[in-house]
């Protein structure tokens, strides 16, 4: 019975894994996209930051927006790339653990923030505001299944190598 739960908890673990390095390639998909498509952003952060507006503090600034993506997504692959490789029956330690659970930590802020931040001036604030809190909020609960799923397989793991 319990071989059968792990092999459950298993194939939900390397389809979460899958789902979050999805989610790390949307995340740089999306900030290039908000870049691309208004113009002004930029220039709102400057001004958001009250620092001059010269050349070097918008290289600064896009080099943090190039770097800052980059290095979410490279968590988000080894969490994801552990918990598939955990998943197939290798065995990995903690640390992919405790990145995720930073991760969905931070997501379950980002959603917080997403509903503060967002004015509500128009019909496509409100619908952008839906939008972004659904994608956020799957991303969250993606994560919070493979902490779950993790968490049970080592468990399994050490249960049925005690018995065996």
């Amino acid at each position: 019975m319990k071989e059968v739960k792990l092999r459950r908890y298993q194939n939900l673990l390397a389809l979460s894994g899958l789902g979050v390095i999805v989610f790390g390639l949307w995340s740089i998909l999306k900030v290039f996209l908000i870049l691309l498509l208004n113009d002004d952003t930029i220039s709102e952060m400057i001004e958001a930051a009250e620092v001059p507006d010269n050349s070097v503090t918008r290289l600064i600034l896009y080099l943090l927006l190039a770097v800052l993506p980059l290095i979410d997504f490279s968590m988000r692959l080894f969490v994801g790339l552990s918990a598939r490789s955990e998943s197939f029956g290798k065995k990995r330690g903690c640390a992919y653990i405790v990145f995720a659970a930073l991760i969905a930590l931070s997501s379950l802020i980002s959603v917080v923030f997403i509903f503060f931040d967002t004015p509500l001036t128009s019909i496509s604030s409100v619908l952008e505001l839906v939008v972004s809190v659904f994608v956020e909020a799957t991303a969250t609960v993606v994560m919070i299944e493979l902490l779950v799923s993790a968490i049970t397989v080592k468990k399994l793991n050490k249960e049925l190598g005690e018995v065996r």
